[in-house]
């Protein structure tokens, strides 16, 4: 199977999987599988629970199935009435269909495409981030990590340089700095004896354990118990209950009964098991009259588990025809307002081509997140610095759609056992005053300072139970008296918000999903000209963008949703849709 991810296209490697020699044809073919055998119902080596007990070993469409007894004969041989011989369900004998009254012992193996069997080299795509207009061409590795993140492993075996014709290196005549897989690629103009270097490309040989795609897995869910008419661990159902904790679209599935045993050991005959409905186990389908009790846990692409970020888009305001490049924060503040966090994290600097700060041989006064950045032409050996932009990492909050804040309550002392600002108790005391659904809690002294600054030990503090301090566990043997707020959707401050209808105008399979307002407007001219606030769900199954694991390019009421394939770890962005909260007075 191929699979594209980061970038790589890469053949997935499987145990036990091999190519065999067919006339002049090379097969791929999984290795033999007897998962069960015929002393209760029969023979059942069905496909969907060979992938089960056999994750990523067999391909998602094979070719072909073979099948066998595990002694070694083939089918007809046994004179066997078989129920089930394909690749859409497996493989079947019911023991009640024979003259015998027994199946034989069979085993069965899938023929895959040949892109399924096992790499025996893994190498990255080519990669060309520099031509030798400048100084040079610097494929250097540092770079190439910064600009491909995730694409090149760690520690390359070997590197493979080309012109970006394909011509070798050594056709060139060109005389090469650095050709490593310390530094990577180093041709300089001026070690030349005839102009400037010939533009080059590179490719790293990783080892192979890098070109397995690189997947997460949740917590094990039990949901539901067999009591009633079975058990229904369905994945929807799960979402709902454990948001930010399953990703949109499953790879995969994995069951075990409660007690931690493989579900083949169990014998019960599972109605459904896959990664988009989830599973069921029907008591009425079982001997016994009852299933086991089951759970489960989803593989989510490495998207879902990566830890987020927040970044800006890339902004320019300046350009060096003057005394230099000034990106000044302070400037981009004044020419893109709302775009720039009070307090960025961190810079990036690139050139307006997407080239790296070091590949232009620049002298750069300043890259800081206080000044932001300058490149100043008299620093320059060529009198010019190039054309640059610059970006900012902000709090994950910055990038989160439009919330507020209730108002701080305060609904206990500590002068008994301690402070306890339970949710319940709030309620009680402030009906309709706090969301369903709060996003995060916020807590201070009465007074007004941050719970880390009193020293307190805190028992709890979320959006669940609310905020508990005891007395017990501070030194002095008393807390300070605290109060807390809740994050809420907007709709929550603003109830005469109305909503338009869902649109998705845009799909991912060009650069990414763009569902801009200004886009949209032309196509609905209906929509209010002053949003003030923004709903991003999936298109399919309707999960919320927050808890998909990527990263947006835009998210704002005013602006709309842009999801751009290149900023994600898989290179692939959902397909979202949106809608715009309005005012109802003003739509």
């Amino acid at each position: 199977m191929m699979i594209k991810w980061l970038g790589i296209t890469i053949a997935l490697l499987h145990a036990g999987n091999y190519v065999e020699a067919s006339g002049n044809h090379a097969e791929c073919w999984t290795r033999w599988y007897d998962r069960d055998n015929p002393s209760g119902v029969g023979d059942f080596e069905i496909l969907s629970r060979l992938r089960l007990e056999n994750p990523m070993e067999i391909c998602p469409v094979p070719i072909q199935i073979e099948a066998r007894t595990v002694s070694g004969d083939s089918v007809n041989s046994t004179g066997e009435t078989i129920n089930a011989f394909d690749t859409t369900t497996g493989f079947s004998c019911v023991n009640a269909d024979q003259a015998t009254g027994s199946c034989s012992d069979y085993e069965v193996r899938f023929q895959c495409p040949l892109n399924f069997c096992p790499l025996e080299e893994c190498w990255t795509p080519w990669f060309d981030r520099d031509n030798p207009l400048g100084h040079g061409d610097f494929e250097t590795l540092p770079d190439l990590h910064k600009e491909y993140p995730w694409e090149i492993c760690d520690h390359p075996i070997k590197i493979e340089i080309t012109t970006t014709s394909g011509d070798d290196v050594s056709s060139t005549g060109d005389v090469i700095l650095a050709a490593d897989t310390d530094v990577g690629f180093v041709c300089r103009n001026c070690d030349q004896p005839y102009g400037n270097c010939t533009d080059y490309q590179v490719r790293f040989l990783c080892p192979l354990e890098f070109c397995k795609p690189k997947v997460c897995t949740t917590p094990w869910y039990d949901q539901d118990d067999p009591t009633d008419a079975g058990d229904f661990e369905l994945l929807q159902k799960l979402q709902f209950g454990n948001p930010n904790e399953i990703c949109p679209f499953p790879l995969d599935i994995e069951v075990n009964t409660v007690a931690g045993n493989s579900l083949s050991s169990t014998g019960d005959v599972i109605a459904v098991v896959d990664a988009t409905t989830g599973f069921i186990c029907k008591n009425d389908h079982q001997k016994s009259g009852q299933c086991s009790d089951y759970k489960v846990r989803f593989i989510c692409p490495n998207d879902f588990c990566k830890e987020q970020e927040c970044w800006t888009p890339w902004l320019d305001r300046d350009d060096p025809s003057g005394a230099g490049d000034y990106e000044t924060i302070s400037k981009l503040r004044c020419n893109y307002p709302y775009k720039i966090c009070q307090t960025p994290i961190q810079i990036e600097v690139q050139t307006v081509h997407g080239f790296s700060v070091a590949s232009t041989g620049d002298i750069i006064q300043v890259a800081d997140v206080n000044t932001g950045f300058i490149c100043e032409n008299y620093d320059q050996e060529d009198g010019t610095c190039a054309d640059y932009r610059v970006r900012f990492k902000c709090p994950l909050n910055f990038c989160k759609p439009p919330v507020c804040w209730t108002e701080w309550f305060d609904v206990d002392d500590p002068n008994q056992q301690g402070d306890f600002e339970k949710i319940s108790t709030i309620r009680e005391q402030f009906p309709l005053r706090i969301c369903d659904v709060p996003a995060s809690i916020e807590a201070r002294t009465k007074s007004g300072a941050s719970v880390d600054s009193t020293g307190d030990v805190i028992i709890v503090a979320d959006t669940v139970t609310g905020f508990i301090c005891k007395n017990s566990d501070q030194k002095n043997g008393n807390c300070s008296d605290y109060e807390v707020r809740f994050e809420c959707p907007i709709r929550f401050c603003h109830p005469n918000l109305c909503y338009t209808p869902w649109f998705n105008h845009d799909n991912p399979y060009g650069t990414g999903d763009f569902e801009l307002l200004s886009d949209l407007k032309q196509y609905y001219p209906d929509i209010c000209e002053h949003p003030v606030d923004i709903e991003v769900v999936t298109a399919y199954y309707d999960y919320p963008f927050m808890y998909t694991g990527q990263t947006p390019y835009k998210f704002s009421p005013t602006e709309g949703f842009a999801c751009r394939n290149q900023d994600q770890t898989s290179k692939q962005c959902y397909d979202y849709k949106v809608r715009f909260g309005c005012l109802c007075e003003e739509w």
